[in-house]
């Protein structure tokens, strides 16, 4: 991608700050301001310096020639160090003229004692400029993201052709993920989960050695990742006949959906949007079992700004890509989450997500 936008963004939030020079250290938020694609992965030795004339990608051997490949036409030089990053960039920064240099949340305390031993320059926190930009999508990044949900969606209709009583959550996952992998996934956009009877009560469920019994519900959460950005999905199945109670309950979750993603508009707070589909759960009599967000932004990863939840005070913006996933969770028996990918526009949102909503039974 071209990214000369993105860095001319980042020069302006410098030009309005005390700092006069910006260190990135957030392997995401380096792939995005020097749209390197398919150079750094998520455990990836890099960090980024731009100042209003510099503009350098650091990184060690392993990813030298990817990265120096990918830096060519672009405003971007590529220093690539055997020494500890910061210490080069510390190097760097002597005759710039910088006097405050900005840091990343995502910089660890022993890196920031570096910086202020060795750089020679006042250190100032930044607040999530990178990641603010990073909001709203450019149309190449949309198009990425709708591949990955639509491969999410071609995985959950293969997966309903294979699930069967006697299946442990840890073969589901494999067959979900391998699916994905086989048709074009860079991997998946996070550990699935795959979680089973009593176990779908627990809305981060780790995958168990588990069997699905007759009747079980079962929650199955997961995304592709197609050129570095990730989809999510999270549907809940019934392996044979649901009881009546667990169908109030779905349908209460399915109308907190509906009413979720009715709310979204640019413009529109996130804490708004959730209090939209927490008062459908409320109103139907389940708003205690709901107890995280109903969405959150989705892109280079699969948790990012946007907030669609109770602390989400900041304006959801047009071109953003959020999720709605309400749930209920009945502890040690069952949960539903239904959660769909949505497109935020200004007059509404448009759905990435196309696979059923309504109750499946097997």
């Amino acid at each position: 991608m071209n990214a000369d936008r993105r860095l001319a963004a980042v020069r302006r939030r410098l030009a309005d700050s005390e700092a006069d020079a910006l260190f990135i250290t957030g392997i995401s938020n380096v792939v995005y301001v020097t749209g390197f694609d398919g150079v750094f992965d998520e455990h990836a030795n890099a960090a980024c310096l731009v100042t209003a004339e510099l503009a350098r990608a650091y990184t060690d051997s392993r990813y030298a020639e990817v990265a120096e490949l990918a830096s060519r036409g672009t405003a971007w030089s590529v220093t690539v160090s055997s020494d500890p990053l910061d210490d080069r960039m510390c190097e760097d920064l002597a005759g710039t003229g910088v006097t405050t240099l900005g840091f990343e949340a995502s910089l660890s305390f022993s890196r920031h004692r570096t910086l202020s031993e060795k750089s020679g320059v006042n250190l100032c926190a930044t607040e999530q400029w990178v990641e603010e930009l990073r909001e709203v999508k450019e149309a190449a990044e949309t198009e990425r993201i709708a591949a990955a949900a639509s491969l999410t969606d071609r995985t959950f209709d293969h997966i309903l052709g294979v699930l069967a009583p006697g299946m442990t959550e840890a073969e589901v996952a494999v067959e979900i993920e391998s699916f994905m992998r086989r048709n074009g996934s860079e991997g998946v956009a996070f550990p699935s989960i795959v979680a089973s009877g009593p176990n779908s009560s627990r809305p981060h469920a780790t995958v168990t050695g588990r069997r699905i019994e007759p009747g079980d519900p079962l929650t199955m959460d997961f995304g592709a990742r197609i050129g570095g950005y990730c989809a999510d999905m999270t549907r809940t199945v019934v392996v044979g006949r649901a009881s009546e109670e667990f169908r109030r309950v779905y349908d209460a979750v399915l109308a907190a959906n509906r009413a979720g993603a009715a709310a979204v508009r640019g413009g529109t707070p996130g804490i708004d949007i959730d209090r939209v589909a927490r008062d459908s759960l409320s109103d139907a009599g389940f708003g205690e079992f709901f107890g995280h967000g109903l969405g959150h932004g989705v892109g280079l990863d699969v948790h990012e700004l946007p907030s669609v939840g109770p602390r989400g005070t900041r304006p959801v913006p047009a071109g953003a890509v959020v999720t709605v996933e309400p749930g209920v969770y009945m502890e040690g028996r069952f949960g539903v989450r239904i959660e769909d990918l949505v497109r935020v526009e200004d007059d509404g949102c448009s759905t990435l997500s196309a696979s059923p909503r309504d109750l499946i039974e097997m």
